[in-house]
């Protein structure tokens, strides 16, 4: 395993990096949360037409056909710039999501137009209540007539407003295996939880302007625009459910959602880390500028040990952080069975989660009130950098992973 980035790479990383420092300043970043659209759309064009909005899609679909490493170095840009882009949840988990589960029809549908940048598609995961994004659905697709009705909420949905195409994760209570309750399956990675036959688990597309679609603005404090989705009997055909084509393909179907969303899971944590990291890089750098530039008491406040100290801690922990992520993007992207990048995926979250709070803790501290004001740019990485700590799964949950990946 060698985890110095290629040529290629690097040159990725600079071609990102110069895209961000000139056309997404800090002073854009502000403007865009405020709009009502919530990314900037001459940014979403240069990111297709650098071809980075189909980087992992497979060539057959005019995707680059890259690796997760690859995106992860795109992220990490993304992330210094601190730039609102659906580019994680529509290139990355969306777009996944059908590659992975998807049948020929809804691949050759969505995935050229994800790719291209001309349609963005969003995940409906999480619910209230929910503990994380593996936890089993509620919403429930139920048999009506010749089709099935869909009805559940879904919380914290990024771009919906502007997304041509739900991903929604849900019961399907018509392949669910006799005996068990509804919701009783939750996705464990590791196992073949969520993956047998029967597991009751599906995923369904939706049209965000289908009748019984309902959508309402929430605030994470991330940055980028949230949604509550309610779905009251929603219409759906077999042919909308991922990997099905007709009534008899639902329990075939919801067999590969578990595994898929699994997959793709493990893909946005990683990605979600890398731009998290990019954001912690950037409060690092902001960190060292105002103490060399700083003074107090006849001198920089970096020549204090107790400044310098925690811009050195603050190093050492994103240089930590970095190398998991690459690590995990790395196996991510080596072939292997469900389950086979579980420790390294595990180990760069869990550890990430204390590890960039504590770089924030600590470039708070050194820059005093003035970083805590709106007005400074640090708070833009500093709330990006919480939400990534409660998305994806906490430490808790990600622990408990490391253990069962070891048998413990």
């Amino acid at each position: 395993m060698d985890l110095t980035l290629t040529a290629e790479q690097r040159l990725l990383a600079d071609t990102v990096r110069d895209l961000v420092e000139r056309e997404c300043p800090p002073e854009v970043v502000r403007e865009i949360e405020k709009s009502e659209r919530g990314y900037g759309d001459g940014h979403w064009k240069t990111l297709a037409g650098l071809g980075l909005t189909g980087l992992l899609l497979p060539e057959e679909h005019g995707g680059a056909g890259q690796g997760v490493l690859d995106l992860a170095v795109v992220a990490e840009q993304l992330g210094w710039g601190a730039m609102p882009t659906p580019l994680l949840t529509s290139a990355v988990f969306a777009a996944g999501l059908i590659d992975l589960a998807g049948s020929a029809a809804q691949r050759a549908r969505w995935l050229p137009a994800i790719g291209a940048g001309t349609a963005i598609a969003t995940v409906a995961v999480l619910e209230p209540g929910a503990r994380d994004e593996w936890g089993a659905p509620d919403a429930a697709l139920t048999p009506h007539g010749a089709g099935h009705r869909l009805t559940g909420t879904k919380i914290l949905v990024p771009y919906a407003h502007v997304a041509d195409v739900l991903v929604v994760v849900v019961n399907v209570v018509g392949a669910q295996v006799a005996g068990s309750a509804p919701g009783a399956d939750a996705v464990t990675p590791g196992t073949d939880d969520g993956a047998g036959a029967g597991s009751g688990r599906g995923l369904v597309l939706v049209d965000p302007g289908a009748p019984g679609v309902t959508l309402r603005r929430q605030h994470d404090g991330g940055g980028e625009p949230v949604f509550e989705v309610v779905l009251r009997d929603v219409e759906v055909t077999a042919a909308d459910l991922l990997g099905a084509s007709a009534a008899a393909d639902l329990l075939a179907a919801s067999a590969a959602a578990g595994a898929a969303l699994a997959t793709a899971l493990d893909r946005m944590t990683v990605a979600s880390l890398a731009y998290a990291i990019g954001g912690a890089q950037r409060a690092l750098d902001l960190s060292v500028e105002h103490a060399r530039s700083r003074r107090q008491f006849g001198q920089p406040i970096g020549a204090f040990q107790s400044v310098a100290h925690r811009c050195v801690d603050m190093l050492t922990d994103l240089e930590a952080c970095r190398y998991l992520c690459y690590q995990a993007a790395w196996k991510l992207d080596t072939p292997g069975g469900p389950g086979a990048a579980d420790f390294e995926v595990a180990a760069a979250k869990s550890f990430a989660n204390d590890a960039i709070r504590r770089v924030f803790v600590h470039a708070h501290q050194v820059h005093g009130a003035i970083g805590f004001s709106m007005e400074h740019d640090l708070q833009l990485h500093s709330r990006r950098g919480k939400t990534f700590e409660l998305s994806y799964g906490g430490s808790t949950w990600h622990r408990e992973r490391v253990a069962r990946a070891l048998h413990l």
